[in-house]
């Protein structure tokens, strides 16, 4: 059982300033450019609401072949505790609404009462809980050696007009260490507001012609602006401001946080997309996800009248914004972690 805060059944995790960050970084291991890391052979547990089946993908692979849903990505903190797992369940009430209305739009055939109770968060979440519930304790009880943290992806699908939850865990590989490379040359997603797995699916092209040193691509539009990553959100510094897109973007659930951070400290933030025709004048940059938490760029590649270029950053851990944003939101995910029970 999940419990929260003050209340009957609530509790919040008590956040020490910066008692995290060891915990989050994790070992140390050295990564060429951002590039993959060094993990043991992975172990997977996968349910079916709550019935464990047999599993032996990782998540993505898991979820191209899975039928079409609303999905999201969670973290545990700590272990025993789900990073801002209430606006993860929100946002799959969101999705499953947003998809549950296209759909009907397109086939002309409203849905069920029953799905409709999709798109309702309250509904949804003692169904979410007890389902990662039990694809946790099956991971664990698989694999008891296992001491770090863990990667949840919860899969909402409707295929036979029943309500389908499925929950996968992996163990959660340690955050990329510098230096961390990007490459922008994608273009944005159709639905960016509703997390969709055939997003999974139609990004595997670019991810396939990903270099092994690049952590991650950028999606960039016909004018120039850089959106999104594949699976992160994105920042860049301008005149000791941040910007980050507001608009044709997916908002993760560490944007939030950064955002967030960012009005409480009085850092100013425009809600604009940055532009790749202004990069010389970018004092930095930084990708945002569940896994990576927020994490400095130090090399951009981009393309500039059909050829290559390179953006490269240095921080200064006395005067660097990006840096200092960092550390404010490693130290900001403990406080908002609900624990599991």
């Amino acid at each position: 059982m999940l419990h929260r805060g003050g209340s009957a059944g609530v509790r919040y995790v008590n956040a020490y300033k910066y008692a995290l960050l060891p915990r989050l970084y994790g070992r140390v291991v050295i990564v060429r450019s951002g590039g993959s890391h060094a993990m043991p052979p992975q172990k997977y547990a996968l349910v079916k609401d709550t019935t464990p089946i047999t599993c032996t993908s990782p998540a993505d692979s898991w979820l191209k072949a899975a039928p079409r849903g609303a999905y999201t990505t969670a973290r545990t903190v700590n272990r025993d505790a789900v990073f801002e797992l209430d606006a993860h369940i929100k946002r799959l009430a969101s999705s499953c609404q947003q998809m549950l209305e296209n759909d009907a739009k397109a086939g002309g055939q409203h849905p069920s009462e029953e799905l409709n109770k999709l798109s309702d968060a309250a509904d949804l979440r003692p169904h979410v809980i007890a389902s990662l519930t039990a694809a946790v304790q099956a991971f664990r009880q698989d694999s008891p050696q296992h001491e770090g943290e863990l990667k949840l992806t919860v899969l909402i699908s409707w295929e036979s007009g029943q309500r389908l939850i499925q929950s996968h865990v992996a163990a959660l590989p340690d955050r990329p260490q510098p230096p961390v490379k990007v490459q922008a040359r994608g273009a944005p997603r159709q639905n960016a507001t509703a997390k969709d797995s055939e997003w999974v699916r139609t990004r595997q092209a670019l991810e396939k012609d990903k270099p092994s040193d690049v952590n991650e691509i950028l999606l960039v539009t016909e004018q120039g602006l850089v959106l999104e990553g594949t699976q992160t959100n994105f920042f860049a510094v301008v005149d000791d401001t941040v910007y980050t897109a507001e608009e044709g973007v997916l908002m993760g659930t560490v944007r939030g946080v950064v955002l967030e951070v960012c009005r409480r400290e009085g850092i100013q933030v425009k809600l604009e997309a940055p532009s790749i025709h202004n990069v010389d004048k970018w004092q930095g940059a930084a990708i945002a996800s569940t896994s990576r938490l927020f994490l400095p760029v130090h090399m951009l590649e981009y393309q500039k009248e059909s050829k290559p270029h390179e953006r490269q950053f240095q921080y200064s851990k006395e005067t660097s914004l990006l840096r200092r944003l960092e550390q404010l939101v490693l130290a900001e995910v403990e406080h908002r972690s609900e624990t599991l029970g």
